[in-house]
């Protein structure tokens, strides 16, 4: 048998798959015990523009509704979001982030630049930059969410700002 490369690797789509495969294990690695993206996610939502109900919230985030059932009663649970009845329906419930849900997303904060330090050693300040311009430009050709300029603190790698006004635009965070 010939060693050839794998014509896999010829597929941005699917070093992307292996490159969040990689993300997720490093994370879990990294931060044994803690949230996963999809919580940090809803958090960091309902924290930036609740109160939300969760048709919002799924809607904001492009999750299944059901999906984020289990992950607002897992947010609820510990203490990092609260459900009220919603003024205006009171059939309703409306999410919104506890205080020590925001001090936790802050923290969080410094968990995804640990990650991002972690996953990207390999590159350049410079190249790491050009990768999230890439992915971002990518990602609001097909979503009008990534189409905005991020107004989210910029990534820090060794200390230094990588671009000023660069971000996630759902102020994601390491845990994935």
């Amino acid at each position: 048998m010939e060693d050839r490369p794998d014509p896999l690797c010829a597929s941005p789509a699917y070093l992307l798959f292996e490159t969040v495969r990689l993300a997720r294990r490093t994370s879990a690695r990294m931060f044994p015990g803690r949230p996963r993206l999809p919580h940090l996610l809803v958090l960091a939502c309902v924290a930036r523009h609740g109160p939300l109900s969760q048709r919002q919230v799924a809607e904001r985030l492009r999750m299944d509704a059901g999906d984020l059932v289990g992950v607002v009663d897992a947010l609820e649970a510990a203490g990092h979001v609260v459900r009220r009845r919603a003024p205006g329906d009171r059939r309703r419930y409306a999410l919104d982030a506890t205080e020590e849900g925001r001090l936790f997303l802050g923290a969080c904060r410094d968990d995804r630049a640990r990650l991002d330090d972690a996953l990207f050693e390999p590159l350049s300040p410079d190249e790491t930059r050009l990768l999230q311009d890439l992915l971002l430009r990518v990602l609001a050709h097909h979503d009008e969410r990534f189409a905005a300029a991020p107004d989210e603190e910029p990534v820090r790698r060794d200390g230094a700002d990588q671009r000023a006004g660069a971000g996630t635009v759902s102020g994601s965070t390491a845990s994935s």
